[in-house]
């Protein structure tokens, strides 16, 4: 049986929070040109969303995957302080300390609105940008992420059946492998004292998604057309939170933009999908 690598948790201080993060390969054993790329989650996620990416790219490349404030096991903000800009301020302070020079950015979902703030005040940082299934403007699924995270069980009697929940939510989360569910189920949920599972998401974020909506978007639009360096769009086609017209009108605003079609899938593409993942090996034989 294969062993099956296994990332280096590690944490710094930003922005007065302890963020954690996964590392994947190391720098000094990577090819020449091997490239940092760094990895931000969607809402419901953490930083082991990306591991079935990293997994198969760790040979070449320096991945860095942070858990962003408020998940995972990076803190919580105690003034509820879980605006874009705060994310994106995070993400700048991670990078400098961890990624001196020129890297990738792939930002899924909510970690893909991240990705668009961080890329509208630092364009010259990037390699290549990959924004997976989120656009500038809010769509239908938006709302409908927030709601399910809103009237979801706040606890569960077993890891079990925290799984079967994530399941039924998500028939992106139910076609992957089971050691990939747990794996991911651990990454946002937490053993109790008294042996229940609890979401590690800071509530009071919760609450304030629920109560005022998502955090209002940057003019995002603008930072597209800024960003010089190759540009995928990830698309998942049966998604509800990217359009195939937003899509386009990203692909067509971005100087450097390609569009990338995964076929019925919906919110949001893992990114090891085939047509995904060739997409994504085009961009880094770029570099």
């Amino acid at each position: 049986m294969t062993t099956r690598s296994e990332p280096t948790k590690k944490a710094l201080s930003a922005n007065g929070l302890r963020l954690h993060y996964l590392e994947w390969g190391k720098p000094d054993a990577l090819p020449p040109n091997g490239p940092t790329i760094v990895c931000v989650h969607g809402y419901t996620s953490s930083a082991q969303a990306f591991n079935a990416l990293a997994r198969r790219l760790e040979n070449r490349a320096h991945i860095i995957a942070p858990d962003v404030r408020g998940h995972g096991e990076s803190a919580w903000s105690p003034e509820g302080a879980y605006q874009y800009a705060d994310q994106a301020a995070d993400l700048a302070a991670l990078v400098d300390a961890l990624a001196p020079g020129p890297f990738v950015l792939i930002g899924t979902s909510m970690g893909g609105i991240i990705a668009m703030a961080y890329a509208a005040r630092h364009p010259e940082r990037l390699l290549g940008l990959v924004i997976n299934d989120i656009g500038p403007d809010a769509e239908a699924g938006s709302q409908r992420i927030t709601g399910m995270v809103g009237s979801r069980p706040a606890d569960f009697a077993s890891l079990d059946a925290a799984m079967e929940h994530r399941r039924q939510g998500s028939p992106i989360t139910a076609g992957r492998p089971l050691d990939e569910q747990r794996e991911l189920a651990l990454g946002v949920l937490r053993q109790r004292p008294d042996g229940g599972w609890a979401w590690k998401m800071d509530p009071a974020y919760i609450e304030q998604r629920v109560t005022s909506g998502a955090p209002p978007r940057p003019a995002l639009w603008p930072a597209l057309a800024a960003v010089a360096c190759p540009t995928l769009v990830v698309w998942g086609t049966e998604s509800d939170v990217l359009g195939e017209a937003q899509a386009r009108r990203m692909v067509e605003t971005l100087p450097q933009g390609e569009l990338v079609l995964v076929p019925g899938v919906g919110h949001a593409p893992t990114l090891v999908e085939l047509p995904a993942l060739a997409a994504l090996e085009r961009l880094l034989a770029r570099l």
